[in-house]
């Protein structure tokens, strides 16, 4: 689960031999040539969990200069013991402030910093043993802080987590080698972009390295029956957060799509044999949405373009553009095992797929106003449009969406857009209707694009209402897309009072910092719409900045950037508005 280049597919001899393997079963077309039997080809786990942790650990040697000094050093990251230990803190009682005990709160306030949070939990662990020379007592005091640093922002107060530490301590992920190993990567890593901490990102891509290790072999060692799901899933949902909140440079990592892709691998495995399938049931329809939000993220991320649905030039689409070849099965068995409330889920994903599929065609073709392919693409967008308003107008019962205010001042503005929040069922019908929503606004800002770019092609098809009628649907979608967002995350300055009225929406999305990433990516969506009023770009960039400021997200920093390039000076005419567009004239 390392990204350390795309995994090669062929067979064992054509990737000995470095040569390209055309993958044909049972053998393929180079071991016939030279009459060698054809070894076969790995399986899709075998791909996803593979252990690269040495090499992992030498690149880390390398961008930092830091020699490796012994053989023992070389191979801890192939061969990690299990971390259990117990910090000084937590055997001294008398122990200081500086010293004290992993401490959790239900969350801090603005002003206050993570290690003056009040004791609530305390997690035993000994001096890590390391793979390359780094001063032992600033190991264990970074990692300390690094555990502590994940579990007050990545966990406590989430929808679907705990709200105060000492419910945690009956949490078996909480104290598996598995999950802790990645705890302290992330939060490592988090740490390291927030204080510009190199020797921080070091020791983060060690503990990332081991982390790999652990699940890996615990994944291989059982049958998956044997497998407590709750530490595999969120095990695998911190290494695809590693890759968000790490960063390499200003395009999305493409590691975080094969760690879903992992997950999703072994919720397929796992749902035959579990007794209550709901919980991994939801958990895999939710990895569909997510790499299908990915597969999307990575046309724009790749983009000179990122903010447009039709580029200037075509785009040619890379291999991290596509769904992989599984994800029609994921699906069909999602479909199968969908519950009535699940149902809807299961059908809003099949336009969402041929929506991404269209917006790939898009951007790697030249349309000319008047022509066939042109308009033809049009007519696809707008059938599409409706299938998803009419999947809209379905939604009853357990998918209705409550909308709420309080008094004009009672919630932090920066935190709360215009003091209003939602009501779900769940937070698994939340997460699915923010998907519709991106999907949608995106779909509408195709259609807009459309009318600027082509108007004899579209002249025909969408008339001066029906495109306003476009334009107000998207302006309505973006603004319940920042609505919202409390539902979702929960912002530093919001306090107990505020969090008593978003609470009022339960459970129910398995796990709660697994809906982030993909937030981020919903906020940058909803942020660059073309013809929203100004204040609503400026406040999703305000979250961005947040989240990268108080997590240390890199992926939010890259996509903050992103909007600020559609904000323009006050007073000025908004970005890409169509000309009829009267902005003061929406809510």
């Amino acid at each position: 689960m390392v990204y350390c280049g795309k995994a090669s597919q062929g067979c064992q001899n054509c990737r000995t031999r470095r040569i390209k393997c055309d993958k044909v079963r049972p053998q393929c077309a180079q071991c016939i040539r030279v009459g060698k039997p054809c070894p076969g080809y790995r399986d899709q786990l075998s791909l996803m969990f593979r252990d690269e942790s040495s090499k992992v650990i030498k690149r880390a040697h390398q961008q930092w200069g830091v020699p490796d000094t012994s053989e023992q050093g070389e191979g801890s990251g192939s061969s990690p013991t299990p971390s259990t230990s117990s910090s000084s803190s937590a055997t001294s009682p008398t122990s200081t402030s500086t010293a004290s005990p992993i401490s959790i709160r239900r969350r801090l306030a603005a002003s206050q910093s993570p290690q003056s949070a009040s004791s609530a939990i305390t997690f035993k662990r000994e001096a890590p043993e390391l793979g390359y020379r780094v001063p032992t007592e600033i190991s264990i005091n970074a990692v300390d802080r690094a555990i502590q640093f994940y579990i007050e922002h990545y966990v406590i107060g989430l929808p679907d987590e705990p709200k105060v530490g000492q419910e945690l301590q009956g949490r078996p992920w909480v104290h598996s080698a598995v999950t802790r190993e990645i705890m302290a990567a992330v939060g490592l890593a988090s740490l390291s972009n927030i204080n510009g901490d190199k020797k921080l990102s070091t020791l983060s891509k060690q503990h990332y390295g081991r982390a790999l290790h652990n699940i890996s072999s615990s994944i291989m060692a059982r049958h998956v029956p044997e497998l407590d799901l709750d530490v595999i899933l969120r095990a695998v949902v911190m290494m695809a957060m590693y890759e968000v909140v790490r960063g390499r440079d200003e395009k999305p990592a493409p590691g975080a799509r094969t760690h879903i892709m992992g997950g999703a691998a072994i919720l397929t495995s796992f749902l035959p044999f579990h007794q209550s399938q709901s919980e991994g049931l939801r958990g895999l329809l939710q990895l569909c949405f997510s790499m299908i939000a990915s597969t999307q993220g990575a046309f724009q991320y790749t983009s000179p373009e990122p903010n447009n649905m039709i580029p200037s030039r075509p785009e040619p689409q890379t291999g991290e553009g596509g769904l992989p070849p599984p994800f029609q099965q994921w699906l069909s068995m999602g479909a199968n095992m969908a519950t009535p409330k699940e149902i809807p889920s299961t059908e809003l994903i099949l336009p969402v797929v041929e929506f991404v599929k269209l917006s790939g065609y898009v951007r790697s073709q030249h349309f000319i106003d008047g022509q066939q392919a042109t308009t033809d693409m049009i007519g696809t967008a707008l059938a599409l449009d409706a299938q998803f308003g009419a999947w809209e107008d379905r939604q009853d019962g357990p998918w209705t969406v409550i909308e709420e205010q309080v008094s004009d001042n009672f919630f932090p503005p920066d935190a709360v857009f215009e003091g209003r929040y939602h009501i779900y069922t769940d937070m698994y019908f939340a997460r699915i209707w923010n998907h519709y929503r991106w999907a949608r606004i995106m779909l509408s800002q195709l259609l807009i694009e459309s009318v600027q770019r082509f108007p004899s092609s579209s002249s025909s098809l969408i008339s001066d209402k029906k495109i306003q009628q476009i334009q107000d649907c998207l302006v309505r979608l973006v603004r319940d897309t920042l609505i919202s967002i409390p539902t979702h995350y929960r912002h530093p300055n919001l306090q107990p009072e505020h969090l008593e009225h978003f609470d009022q929406t339960q459970g129910g999305a398995v796990i709660g910092i697994a809906g982030i990433p993909t937030l981020l990516f919903e906020i940058k969506v909803a942020g660059v719409a073309p013809g929203i009023p100004r204040h609503y770009r400026t406040w999703a960039m305000g979250i961005l900045e947040t989240i990268w400021a108080k997590m240390g997200m890199y992926q939010s920093k890259v996509l903050s950037g992103m909007l600020a390039m559609t904000i323009e000076p006050e007073g000025s005419p908004e970005r890409g508005s169509p000309v009829w567009i009267k902005e003061e004239g929406y809510p």
